[in-house]
């Protein structure tokens, strides 16, 4: 396996390095005894999947500005609340304070990838200076960096939030690029999701490595490389 050479290198952060799955069952499960949602789920085990089908459903909508960040936010609480019947669906002011109470519960979460900081240490020992991309909120991504430890191994967090694009579209990567002083064809991405990640910096003229944690068949364009673990990376980087 050759190695790609790269001036700037961004990471994703959510199931990238931070792991987002982990910690957000750890969080949905302390908001369920908090508000007392055995009322409207009797098992807990109802409630995550129903919450995490649409929360899946919505940030792949998301990604593509078909839905508003306000609307993501309501909608995956208002949604499993809908299916399991119970007219808690409509209290603007339940699933606000329910919404707030697991963000922060899920920003104080430490729980990384496997490997994460392994890599960390690896590659700013090999001098490369690193950045995040993410689609993800601004009042809980720095937290979530702070919270695990691994703020400091990054020069800048960079959000859709701070130009109201996502990943995929191209603008947020040349935005990217625009605030760091990079140029595309320099420049890689380490990424879990195909779409957000991969392709669209592909389509931006950037250097892309898939973070295929669960295997998941590639059947449109590859990328540069794809690995099943983090540690697959210090031999390509």
């Amino acid at each position: 396996m050759g190695r790609l050479v790269c001036q700037t290198l961004f990471i994703d952060l959510d199931d990238t390095i931070w792991d987002f799955k982990a910690n957000s069952i750890w969080s949905l499960r302390q908001v369920y005894g908090e508000f007392s949602l055995d009322r409207v789920f009797p098992r807990y085990e109802q409630f995550q999947s129903l919450y995490m089908e649409a929360n899946h459903a919505l940030w792949e909508e998301y990604h593509h500005n078909r839905v508003t960040k306000d609307f993501l936010i309501v909608e995956r609480f208002a949604r499993p609340l809908r299916q399991a019947g119970s007219a808690l669906s409509n209290d603007m002011d339940f699933i606000m304070s329910l919404n707030r109470r697991y963000l922060d519960v899920l920003a104080c979460q430490k729980r990384l990838v496997p490997g994460a900081v392994d890599l960390l240490d690896y590659l700013t020992g090999k001098g490369y200076p690193l950045y995040i991309l993410s689609n993800g909120f601004a009042e809980v991504q720095s937290r979530k960096l702070h919270s695990s430890g691994i703020d400091r191994y990054f020069k800048r967090l960079i959000l859709s939030d701070e130009i109201g694009i996502t990943k995929p579209d191209r603008r947020l990567f040349d935005y990217a690029l625009q605030v760091v002083g990079a140029d595309a064809a320099d420049t890689l991405i380490v990424g879990d999701n195909y779409d957000a990640d991969i392709l669209g910096a592909m389509h931006a003229g950037w250097r892309a490595i898939y973070f295929n944690r669960d295997r998941l068949p590639v059947t449109g364009e590859q990328p540069d490389y794809e690995v099943s673990e983090l540690a697959q990376l210090k031999s390509i980087l």
